[in-house]
């Protein structure tokens, strides 16, 4: 079942999740509207990334900041980028992320690996990590704060008995900023 709109908001007020900071002019119907932040992780050009070896996956790719400046994605272009709000949910609900028409129609295709499993960002919450790609022919400038994508909430039948941050094998258990890999051994920029 997906929440509508008075749903989010009761959920909110229960403590079943948490979006932070939470403007509630983004609220639709049955979505909350997510921003873009200013922080993005790019391939360095010319790189052979290897998804065996987190040191190239590091020496690959760098994190950047545009300090609120956009930032030009070019034609053919990958980046990381990561949603400016922060987002819990309770091991009743699970969170589905969408792009939007809107980013779409510019060519610019953004994915973010779609399921928020139930009891994400219990232990604190974390940003929503989009893969963002630019089909168009011609750069396009993404602004920090604009809508990127858009989050659904289902409600599970029951709690899961184990929530995502709760288990040993959840790879990006928080995660702050745009990752290729995540290692918990490792700092990865976080």
């Amino acid at each position: 079942m997906i929440l509508s709109d008075r749903d989010i908001l009761s959920a909110m007020e229960r403590g079943e999740i948490k979006i932070v900071p939470f403007d509630r002019s983004m609220l639709g119907p049955c979505s909350v509207d997510l921003t873009l932040s200013s922080r993005f992780r790019l391939f360095k050009p010319g790189t052979i990334v290897d998804p065996e070896s987190l040191d190239s996956v590091d020496r690959g790719a760098e994190l950047i900041d545009t300090g609120g400046k956009p930032f030009l994605i070019s034609p053919g272009q990958f980046v990381l980028g990561r949603t400016r709000e922060k987002i819990a949910i309770s091991k009743s609900l699970a969170a589905v992320l969408e792009g939007r028409s809107s980013i779409a129609r510019l060519g610019v295709i953004v994915h973010a690996a779609g399921l928020v499993n139930p009891g994400s960002g219990l232990k604190k919450p974390v940003p929503m990590i989009l893969e963002i790609f630019c089909e168009n022919t011609s750069p396009v400038k993404l602004y920090p704060g604009m809508k990127i994508v858009q989050i659904l909430f289902h409600r599970l039948t029951s709690p899961a008995s184990v929530g995502y941050d709760e288990r040993d094998s959840s790879l990006f258990v928080e995660q702050r900023e745009p990752s290729l890999l995540y290692d918990r051994g490792v700092n990865n920029g976080l």
